[in-house]
């Protein structure tokens, strides 16, 4: 057969889903691995490597391919699972969307670095610190290419890690389809009320884990100066993991913001919180890309976030942004959120703008682009 004649090879790339949970990291597989399987694509098939004891669901295709990994995360099993599954399974890129990548792989190996916060922030006891630490330097070191949520994890990349431009790509995610600024529902408000004792009007904050970059406490003094600045009663709905709320301080400190805690919800939940909200304040002191604030503003909710790490990049001109320590002037911004109709419209528009901005289906067509990029220089290198 002539070279004209001869089939292209089939791009082969194996993705490490056995991160997918309900953690940021978690979305990120589910939605970017669906995003990519609805894609038309040619000569391109992936090998979904996930826990058989939590696959992700809704994933399909003709180029999809499922196989189970049983070996745990961080684990030496893993190591040399998929350094046997790479040779079995004849792949052309192997990607990681977490820090902790598989070694001495036969292919070249893409990783996804959202953040660089146990770099700036001292998040974990010491030991664990500097192991976490260690791993993101071989990952910047052994992977091939890089892939960064934002441009501002791209320039941490750079500054901390000393990773060459040419090897960093950056990659903005979306929020998933749950998060819709479809009309209020009639009943949301029954709803509300009877699953979560909250009533209208309401202010919503989050809480994490990873609290200390949060600054759960600096969003609840802004609602303190905001409940004096408009005179209105409002509540303060507080989602995520409880060890946040904790930290800012004991109830009594925080009387006269009528706290909702409702912990964890699923996204449908948490939607509909957002449809009917007043705002959404989230002065973080520092986020690697900042999801959600913009699964609030996908939801039409106007947004009040802080400038620090990426979240001027995500928010646009569609959230009042401020530097996370300035309380007073979130707590106008909030204040003006409450008092004034037409002001909210404004900002509900701005959200819905600039939500508009951010695609999972271009993320997945950016996605692929890499790994054809990857594969094509690992072909030349070997050519040479």
């Amino acid at each position: 057969m002539n070279e004209a004649g001869r089939r292209r090879p089939e791009l082969r790339v194996g993705f490490d889903a056995r991160w997918y949970n309900d953690s940021g990291v978690g979305v990120y597989v589910a939605e970017l691995l669906r995003a990519m399987a609805a894609l038309e694509r040619r000569g391109f098939e992936l090998v979904v490597y996930e826990n058989p004891q939590n696959p992700v669901p809704q994933l399909g295709g003709r180029e999809v391919t499922r196989v189970a990994v049983s070996a745990l995360r961080y684990s030496l099993a893993e190591q040399l699972e998929f350094r046997r599954r790479s040779r079995l399974d004849r792949l052309d890129v192997f990607h990681s969307p977490f820090f902790a990548i598989p070694l001495g792989l036969r292919c070249p190996v893409v990783v996804t670095v959202h953040d660089l916060i146990p770099f700036l922030f001292p998040i974990y006891n010491r030991p664990k610190q500097a192991l976490v630490k260690m791993a993101y330097r071989m990952a910047a070191r052994h992977a091939r290419h890089i892939i960064a949520d934002s441009e501002n994890t791209a320039a941490d990349l750079q500054r901390v890690l000393a990773v060459s431009p040419e090897r960093i790509t950056t990659v903005h995610i979306a929020a998933s389809p749950e998060y819709s600024s479809r009309e209020t529902e009639i009943d949301a408000a029954k709803r509300l009320a009877a699953k979560y004792n909250i009533g209208c009007p309401y202010v919503v904050v989050s809480s994490a884990r990873n609290w200390r970059t949060k600054n759960l406490e600096g969003a609840l003094q802004v609602l303190q100066a905001a409940t004096q600045k408009s005179g209105i009663k409002f509540q303060t709905v507080v989602f995520g993991s409880p060890e946040g709320i904790e930290a800012a301080g004991p109830a009594q400190r925080w009387t006269g913001l009528s706290l909702r805690q409702t912990g964890y919800l699923q996204r449908s939940d948490l939607a509909m919180l957002f449809r009917n909200a007043e705002a959404f304040v989230m002065p973080s002191l520092y986020e690697g890309f900042g999801l959600p604030i913009l699964e609030a503003m996908s939801c039409g909710c106007p947004v009040i976030t802080s400038n620090a790490g990426s979240l001027l990049e995500v928010a646009g001109q569609g959230a009042q942004v401020f530097d996370p320590h300035d309380i007073t002037s979130m707590a106008v911004a909030v204040a003006g959120l409450l008092q004034n109709p037409e002001e909210r419209r404004r900002w509900k528009a701005a959200a819905l703008a600039r939500a508009a901005d951010f695609s999972w289906t271009r993320a997945a067509a950016e996605t692929i682009s890499v790994y054809h990029r990857v594969h094509g220089q690992a072909v030349s290198n070997r050519s040479v």
